[in-house]
């Protein structure tokens, strides 16, 4: 019985245990790849904030100036990151990670919205380092 109650009691202290901290400026290499076979090196830089209390982030361009928010969401180790470009048709984009030794470590991935103008969606494998 004293078995089961320290159990249940360290799985409810894991359960509240606080998601890592994924703040920071994130850079790393997407390995795409679309439908046509078409290989890239798609270089990637996210800036993750802390504003009111949840997280947002930001892509940041060439110049190193976070532009337009995007959807992020956490739940442990886990970060899914989300923006929608409303441009010819739409193409959202998703970086689908999870924060291992210090990396966010995962995929990122680009659906386009109007085949008739876009025709590959393209995937690949990314890992972010944080930027000191």
């Amino acid at each position: 019985m004293k078995f089961v109650l320290l159990f249940l009691l360290a799985a409810g202290l894991i359960a509240q245990a606080p998601n890592p901290d994924v703040t920071g400026r994130w850079t790393g290499v997407a390995d795409t790849t679309d439908e046509a076979g078409t290989k890239r090196q798609e270089k990637q830089t996210l800036e993750i904030r802390m504003e009111d209390g949840k997280l947002a982030g930001y892509r940041v361009d060439k110049n190193g100036k976070p532009g337009a928010k995007m959807d992020v969401q956490q739940a442990g180790a886990k970060v899914n990151v989300y923006f929608y470009l409303d441009f010819e048709g739409g193409e959202p984009l998703r970086w689908k990670l999870e924060l291992k030794d210090g990396n966010l470590v995962g995929t990122f991935s680009a659906q386009h919205h109007n085949p008739a103008k876009w025709i590959y969606d393209r995937v690949g494998t990314i890992t972010m380092m944080r930027e000191k």
